[in-house]
């Protein structure tokens, strides 16, 4: 019960559904398991619904709403209807990314480009934005972002890879800006986990079989093993917890040691 009394927001709370288990719900199934009190928030109703029902299976209050976090009035209210719900908001947990692979500056799509950084990056900056209020007027709260080691790594995500980048330097701004509010403000860098997300996506873009792309994932970490949605869930349940009271501004790998290799 390590946030118990707490209340969470989670976004990005659904997933692709393709068998297997993502991060958001993970993470929001960890947290209720520990004794939060959760707002979800995800844009599809369909695959939300489900991480609601999982739940909701094992006796947990849980709640949850639409949201586009790329659109600043949906984000205005996931945090005003979460006051309204439970009356405050202890955790954000911001798990929304989502990239493609690119890999040639010279034929980089324009579109393309602006979705991702309005995703990865605008988006966090909208939601930290609209839930400081809150968390400055009871000088307390905790944000976590989640941003991947292609942030840190040569990988054919440019667009990614960059707006996940200017992710972590901004989590590390609002840790060093909120600090005097007792506001902690970190971000997960997460390596190659097993997620239904991933997979399919490098599924999508190379034909190869999902078994194969695995194998070659595995391959890589010095673990010698992919990671998996509980590895991201348990990252962001230490960050939310009491016991990382004193950690703010901080980049923490989830990454099977992958982050090692870099410059290699």
């Amino acid at each position: 019960m390590r946030l118990k009394d707490k209340v969470a927001i989670v976004t990005g709370a659904g997933q692709t559904e393709s068998g297997g288990m993502g991060n958001g719900r993970a993470t929001a199934i960890t947290f209720a398991r520990e004794g939060a009190t959760l707002m979800l928030a995800n844009r599809s109703r369909p695959s939300l619904d489900e991480t609601v029902r999982q739940i909701r299976a094992e006796g947990f209050p849980v709640e949850s709403m639409l949201a586009d976090i790329t659109k600043e009035e949906d984000c205005r209210r996931l945090m005003a209807a979460t006051e309204a719900a439970f009356g405050c908001i202890d955790i954000l947990h911001n798990n929304v990314g989502a990239g493609t692979v690119d890999g040639d500056t010279a034929e980089l799509d324009l579109a393309a480009w602006r979705h991702c950084l309005d995703l990865n990056l605008s988006g966090a900056m909208l939601l930290s934005k609209h839930v400081l209020p809150s968390m400055r007027a009871r000088k307390s709260g905790c944000i976590t972002h989640t941003s991947s080691i292609a942030s840190v790594a040569s990988l054919p995500l440019i667009a990614y890879k960059v707006s996940k980048a200017a992710l972590n330097e901004f989590c590390r701004w609002l840790a060093f800006e909120n600090g005097p509010y007792n506001i902690r403000c970190n971000v997960l860098l997460l390596g190659l986990l097993d997620t239904p997300t991933a997979i399919e996506m490098y599924h999508g873009t190379s034909g190869d079989p999902r078994d194969k792309i695995r194998r070659e994932r595995a391959a890589r970490p010095p673990l010698r093993r992919m990671g998996n949605a509980w590895d991201a869930a348990n990252g962001a349940l230490f960050l939310a917890s009491d016991a990382a009271c004193y950690i703010t501004g901080a980049v923490i790998p989830v990454d099977g040691g992958l982050g090692t290799k870099v410059g290699v």
